[in-house]
């Protein structure tokens, strides 16, 4: 069990440490100054750490653990648009989502959401 939560932590530490690396990238080629109302979805997202383990594709874990559900109504609070970036960069990643499970996270979390079908 240490042994698989070490090495949760350190593919999570991995995929953000590139997460960071490319939104980084991003930013510096798309605008000279970044406007006061954008929002950092990489750090952002990091609220919802405690969420890989339920959505990761295999995962066994059969309900949201730890601070995922505050983490996921942070996000929605602050910018939903977020969810939708890190659902479509996560293959990138390296992270493999079980997209099912995912869909059943605001349900889980008793908050509304909007579909992920809405990411273009």
């Amino acid at each position: 069990m240490v042994a698989s939560n070490f090495s949760l932590a350190l593919t999570l530490a991995a995929i953000i440490s590139v997460w960071v690396a490319a939104d980084a990238a991003h930013h510096h080629h798309t605008a000279s100054a970044p406007s006061p109302s954008s929002v950092d979805c990489s750090s952002l997202i990091l609220n919802m750490a405690d969420c890989l383990s339920f959505v990761s594709s295999g995962s066994e874990v059969s309900k949201p653990e730890g601070t995922c559900c505050s983490g996921l109504k942070t996000v929605l609070k602050t910018d939903a648009e977020c969810l939708c970036e890190a659902y479509k960069s996560s293959a990138s990643l390296g992270v493999t989502l079980n997209v099912t499970k995912a869909m059943t996270l605001p349900a889980l979390c008793k908050v509304s959401a909007p579909p992920l079908t809405n990411c273009a």
